[in-house]
Parts: structure tokens; sequence; C-alpha cells
């Protein structure tokens, strides 16, 4: 095990929990410093896979998730008229998916569920973060009010716009993926109770996620400028007319959800980075690999960040050996999924006839085993035992 003090993590999102709760079964002591008053995260609702599933279980929250929402092994894919263009029962495609699954928690429910892993002394909201500060023997947080905090080591889980990325990788752009998104939860009754179902139409797409029997986690995507976030009023209106007529219950969940709860944001990522590692300083979660969620598995990356960089601390007898473990370990699987998610999402910008009618048919010609084969490596491949 390496010889540390007090480990640091910036951020107190899905990520920098995790971590927090993983480091600590490893034996290290470690506080979470959030720049909230109090714990919340954005984005309505949050698909889990039976990788990430395996991974909380081990963090001891997979049981109050899976008490808190309903298993999805139905994965389909329609287009805006309704039509199925590609239908998987999960247990079709052979026993190793017996189990597998996807749930569809809230993310409120999902932060407490961690928070409650942790003893609430090393939680530290409204701690804003104004510089990063990497010395010879220790790194420094630098806090509004003139308050600064040392550690041995500073895990950088703050996400999309973290402070702490350019200290490794150094300064990068943020991608626009050309679609602006917005997000809500309704309570309404769901029909579909165990399916998980995208709907693509001419440069626009959207979703109902049962999370119970009586609610869901609705998303709704489509082509614009970079910046044109609505405000809040405007956004129901502007979606119920947008998606007028849409199948498979999305135009009844927006009218379902309160349009001051409507949230919007621009899908963005970063182009791949080559590493999550320097010095004191380690990435994990949206501030190492920030995706689109175009496959679901930015929360999943960062739930199995937290256990393989937890495991690698533990096990090296140094932290640059534990960094080279970490980054053997997950930079392959990250990049792949960031460049899948952005290369599958700009298929979704076409807007033709033809380029409609084109996609339309390579979902419907994709052979299962191509499908079993992106399934098994996106829902299967675990991070393994902390």
């Amino acid at each position: 095990m390496a010889k540390l003090g007090r480990i640091l993590v910036l951020g107190g999102g899905i990520g920098g929990l995790s971590s927090a709760i993983a480091l600590r079964v490893a034996g290290f002591r470690v506080e979470v410093f959030e720049q909230s008053a109090e714990l919340r995260e954005a984005g309505a609702g949050v698909g889990l896979w039976s990788n990430a599933m395996a991974s909380l279980q081990q963090l001891g929250v997979g049981d109050a998730i899976r008490a808190s929402c309903v298993p999805l092994r139905t994965l389909a894919g329609s287009n805006a008229q309704g039509r199925n263009l590609s239908l998987i029962t999960l247990e079709a495609l052979g026993p190793e998916f017996a189990s597998a699954a996807c749930f569809v928690v809230l993310r409120p429910v999902l932060l407490a569920a961690l928070a409650d892993r942790l003893p609430k002394e090393c939680i530290h909201t409204g701690s804003r973060v104004t510089r990063v500060e990497v010395l010879d023997d220790r790194v420094r947080l630098h806090l509004e009010g003139e308050r600064f905090e040392d550690g041995d080591l500073l895990i950088g889980a703050d996400g999309l716009h973290s402070i702490v990325r350019p200290l490794v990788v150094g300064e990068d752009r943020l991608r626009y993926s050309g679609q602006t998104c917005f997000r809500g939860v309704a309570r309404l009754c769901v029909k579909e109770a165990d399916t998980l179902r995208e709907i693509q139409g001419r440069g626009q797409r959207g979703a109902v996620c049962p999370v119970d029997l009586e609610t869901v986690y609705w998303w709704a995507a489509h082509n614009a400028p970079v910046g044109k976030i609505l405000e809040p009023q405007a956004r129901k209106a502007h979606l119920l007319s947008r998606y007028q007529g849409w199948p498979f219950g999305l135009h009844d969940a927006i009218s379902a959800t309160p349009g001051e709860a409507i949230l919007q944001n621009d899908l963005m990522d970063r182009p791949p980075a080559d590493t999550y590692a320097r010095g004191r300083v380690v990435l994990i979660g949206d501030a190492a690999h920030p995706t689109t969620p175009n496959l679901g598995q930015g929360a999943n990356m960062a739930i199995d960040d937290a256990i393989a960089l937890a495991r690698s601390l533990r096990d090296e007898m140094n932290v640059s050996a534990a960094w080279e473990r970490f980054q053997r370990e997950r930079l392959p699987r990250t990049r792949q999924i960031v460049q899948r998610s952005w290369s599958f999402g700009q298929m979704c910008l076409w807007e033709s006839t033809w380029a409609v009618w084109l996609r339309e048919l390579m979902v419907r010609l994709t052979p299962q085993s191509v499908l079993r084969g992106l399934l098994r490596a996106q829902l299967l491949e675990s991070v393994g035992q902390l």
C-alpha cells in the first residue's frame, strides 16, 4: 500500500462520493470538498448498467438502488413514426446476460445513498475551490474566504468544466456535439415497465425511461446552435410543439412535467486524453473522460473508476505505480466509450430523408452477433473486485 495521509477529493457528485467510499474501504483517510451548499446534481435521472451495479454493490449501495427502481431488460430502438427498428430482450442473448439489466435511478436518490456511506464530517459542502496548487510534498486547495486545505493527493472529480484537469492534461477544448438536450421527471403510469427505448427522428430524438411503475425519467435532444439555452419558462412549450405526435409516451411525459423543472444543457465532451494522472493529482469521471450520453455510460465509468483507483493505491507500493496501473486499467475502455458515443451521436444529427433512411436500415440490418458483442462490452465488462 502506498503510504499516504490525507487524500482530498474535489467534487461531491457520483464519481467523487464513490471514490471517497472506495478509498475509505481500502484504508485511506479521505475528505470531499463540494462547492454547492448541499449535495445535488442536475440531470434528473441516470442509467446504471450491470457493470456499475456490481461496483455499487461493493460500495454498499447496490441494494438501495435496486429497491428504488425497476430493472429494464428489453432494449428497443424506434423511429418517430412508431416503427420498431431493433428490439432486444437481454435473456435472448445467452446465459451470460441472464441477470443483466439497466436501472434508471433518480440522481438525488443515488447521491443520497452514496453520501449515507460516508461520515458527515468528511464531506465539506459550500467549499468553492478557486485554485489548486501542487507543491513538492503536498497539494493545496485554495478556497473562497482565504482558506486552504492540504493533502497528500488530489482526486479531481469536478466534472466537465474541471479546474483540476489542466494540471494533468493541459489546456484542451470542449467539443460540441451539435445537439442540445432537455431532461425531466414525470409522474406517469408506465406502459412498458421493463423497456429502455430510444426514439430517433430527423435531427431529434428522445426517450421515456421507467424509474418505477409511476415515475419516468425522460429526455429529448435536437439539433441546435451551441449556447442556445432557452429560458426555463419557455422550455415546455418548445418541446410540446417540437415533439407533437411522437410515440411511446414522450409527449405525455413532457406534458406531465412542471415547466420550471425541465433542465437543458448542450451535449458536449472533450477529445479523449492520453493520461489521467500526473504527480500528486489524478482525474476520474467526467473530469478525466467527459462523454456525450449516447451510450449511457458516463456515471457508470465514474463509479468503476472509483473501484480501480482505490484498488491501485491499496495494492501498489507507491503512487507512481498506482497511477500506472490505474491508467492501464481505465484508459483503453474509457477512451473507446467516449469515441463510440461521439460517433453514434453524429449519426443522430442526420436530417435528410435519405440519410435517415440509411441510418434506420443500418440499425435494422445489424446482426445479433454484433449487438451481442457491443452489449457484452457495455453491460458485462466489470472493473472487478475492490
